[in-house]
């Protein structure tokens, strides 16, 4: 299966792509003159294309178009065996491509892209410079100078505290003053006053004032006033900007970034929203193209506004088919993102999985809609690849893949395969491991039980290998990652979890391979406990303390009732010794109360004892430790309400009848405090150890969608 659909070469096909003579090739012969950085005559696009000759001659393009994972350097101790012997090949080329580029560069272009690890980083890092910004730019150099700064402080307090009169004094008497630099980033008022949004009408009025070509001066670090506004989420003054003058939408500053980059940057979702209504298609140079598009819909995502991530994917089709300088992609970018999906592993605890099954709850709403946009976006984006190549396409979708494997977000893994169904046999180039391996590896339970909604992919799996020879079962009894263990309660709850993945990766397998030993000669049972050796015992500990803890409110509880129940309410009769109140409705509850109090109290208590005395062996952590902890909270839950209601009804005996029946109101108040106490402190646990242990657990089948 893997051999026939995976495109990773095999060794000897590694070999004959990388031949030694790579090193002696003569760069002067493809490239006549070096990448000038110079602003005025730029020669990229001409040396782009003899580059791009000389690396095509020699069949290595995808050293820098990212169809192969960006090379890792050598281990400084040797090794036989061939992944490291192809990682070794990947690597070597890996330099000589980059060589090959480096050696086609200026001085003053080489500076900036000499410390860049691989070849791939270097080409995108000048084309990045190259086509957002024009040329290999220095930032401004000038400054304020200081005698000017202070001779305008007065107009810049005025302007911080939105005084439009005193500011307007000051302009009257100096027409200087409304563009001078006052501040020592090379501010002027606009930029200031912008910046504060204290006051709109101040904005207002400086931009009224103002000559058009004063509104668009740029401070040090190249922002205008419409930059400043888009940081700071001034949405009413960018509406005032750009209604003056709407070209600044298009005006970058010094690294490259438009205001929509910076709205976008500062997660402000209004004032984005503005910004992109006002920007025209007919933008020059416009934000929207090539990696400058491709940047602001990645900020966007990572800044959780979905809905306007949706929007440039579903208007600008082409940036889903692009990746920036590090070799990410958009589908990878919110893939990244498992906050956005509801299979993320930041999930829900008791209380808000209650307020999330409430169709109209406030708290919960809108990170249900983050939830449907996220999942939208991704289909947008597997739609718009369609148009790409296999090579291309295959360089963009493994990499998501394995992440939304690592984080378990089933839903952009089954988006994915359904739009490009070789997907589903995307392989870590160096760990040759494959999603499943991955999801058993990260406990990812959503991806892992896309195997239930398969026809026969599971038995294909169940005796593949990765380069350490690890079986599925083999990577289920290592530890799980500890974000993954910390969102179970306890140490034994967590050590019942692993056993559980133990189990389930288990069936499978094929017999032979659940005794099948990797690499190192262990087999999965073999690593399972070497691995778990030390939560087991802090497992053991956790289930005694909790037991010890446990056990005294229980015999505390059954003291009581046993006192209350020799020590009746009211007396009794002197001659017979039998209950004065024995006709009463509220004696009978007492007695019944008290009783079955005295009865589920011993009970907890034995079962909290058997829990101290347990033998805690790995299976016993399974099944036997959580029954008698699930049984004895439950019993010890009921001895605490009915204690309290056998005190409630004494005190109703003692002062029902009197005329100070106010008294009760108090008291069952009160009494309900333990009980209330003990549901919001211990009733999660016990709602997580039934759930674990009597529930429907966490694997099966997610729905009745086909998966492959």
């Amino acid at each position: 299966m893997a051999s026939s659909t995976t495109t990773d070469p095999s060794p000897d096909e590694q070999r004959q792509s990388f031949p030694n003579y790579l090193s002696t090739v003569n760069v002067a012969n493809f490239v006549s003159s070096k990448l000038s950085g110079d602003k005025n005559s730029s020669n990229y696009f001409q040396w782009k294309q003899q580059i791009l000759c000389l690396i095509e001659s020699q069949d290595l393009l995808r050293f820098i178009d990212g169809t192969i994972p960006p090379p890792q350097p050598p281990p400084k101790v040797p090794s036989d065996d061939d992944g490291s012997y192809i990682n070794n090949v990947v690597w070597r080329t890996d330099r000589v491509v980059k060589g090959w580029i480096l050696g086609a560069l200026a001085d003053n272009v080489l500076k900036n892209v000499a410390n860049f690890t691989t070849a791939r980083d270097v080409w995108f890092e000048l084309e990045k410079i190259f086509t957002s910004t024009g040329a290999v730019t220095a930032p401004p150099q000038t400054q304020v100078v200081e005698d000017e700064w202070r001779d305008y402080l007065p107009l810049y307090r005025a302007t911080l505290m939105g005084d439009w009169d005193a500011a307007k004094r000051i302009i009257d008497n100096d027409p200087n003053a409304i563009k001078a630099r006052i501040a020592f980033t090379l501010e002027t008022s606009l930029h200031i006053a912008v910046g504060t949004g204290k006051s709109i009408h101040f904005v207002q009025n400086l931009v009224d004032i103002m000559p058009d070509d004063l509104i668009g001066v740029k401070d040090e670090l190249g922002y205008n006033a419409l930059h400043v506004a888009a940081l700071t989420g001034n949405t009413e003054a960018a509406k005032i900007l750009i209604g003056r003058r709407a070209d600044l939408l298009c005006v970058p500053d010094n690294t490259g970034s438009f205001p929509v980059h910076l709205a976008a940057l500062s997660a402000h979702r209004e004032t984005l929203w503005c910004l992109i209504s006002k920007t025209s298609d007919d933008c020059f140079p416009s934000p929207y193209l090539d990696q400058t598009g491709l940047k602001l819909l990645c900020i966007v995502i990572d800044a959780d506004i979905f809905d306007v991530a949706l929007y440039l994917a579903s208007k600008y089709s082409h940036l889903a088919t692009l990746r920036l300088g590090d070799g990410t992609s958009a589908l990878q970018r919110i893939a990244l993102k498992d906050s956005a999906f509801s299979s993320g592993e930041r999930s829900f605890n008791f209380w808000e999985r209650f307020i999330y099954s409430v169709p109209r709850a406030k708290k919960t709403h809108r990170r249900k809609q983050i939830y449907q946009q996220a999942l939208e976006l991704v289909k947008c984006l597997c739609k718009n690849m369609e148009s790409l190549d296999y090579r291309m396409v295959s360089g963009i979708y493994v990499d998501v893949m394995l992440t939304a494997a690592r984080l378990g977000i089933h839903e952009v893994i089954e988006e994915l395969v359904a739009t490009f169904p070789a997907a589903i046999y995307s392989r870590n180039f160096y760990s040759k491991q494959y999603i499943f391996h991955v999801a058993v590896e990260n406990r990812s339970e959503k991806v892992f039980n896309l195997l239930y909604q398969t026809s026969n992919l599971k038995h294909q799996y169940s005796d593949l290998v990765d380069n350490s020879g690890n079986t599925l079962l083999h990577l289920a009894g290592r530890l799980a990652p500890s974000h993954k263990l910390n969102l179970i309660s306890g140490a034994a709850l967590q050590m019942q979890r692993e056993l559980q993945w133990f189990q389930e990766v288990e069936k499978f397998l094929h017999p032979y391979s659940r005794e099948r030993s990797n690499k190192a000669g262990k087999t999965p049972r073999m690593v399972f406990t070497e691995e778990h050796m030390q939560l087991k015992a802090d497992g053991e500990k956790w289930m005694k303390d909790t037991a010890t803890s446990c056990t005294i409110a229980a015999a505390l509880i059954a003291t009581v009732v046993f006192a209350a129940a020799i020590t009746v309410p009211g007396g009794n009769q002197s001659d017979s010794g039998f209950p004065l109140l024995y006709t009463h409705a509220s004696f009978i509850l007492f007695a019944v109360s008290d009783a079955i109090s005295l009865f589920t109290s011993t009970t907890s208590l034995l079962m909290f004892l058997s829990i101290l005395t347990s033998r805690y062996a790995e299976q016993d952590f399974l099944y036997a430790l959580p029954k008698r902890l699930c049984i004895g909270l439950v019993t010890l839950f009921m001895s605490i309400c009915f204690m309290m209601v056998a005190f409630s009804a004494t005190v109703f005996l003692e002062f029902g009848k009197a005329e100070k029946k106010w008294i009760l109101i108090p008291v069952a108040v009160l009494a309900c405090l333990p009980v209330t106490s003990f549901v919001l402190l211990q009733f999660p646990l016990l709602v997580d150890v039934i759930s674990n242990t009597y529930g429907r657990g966490i694997f099966g089948k997610q729905s009745n969608r086909p998966f492959y």
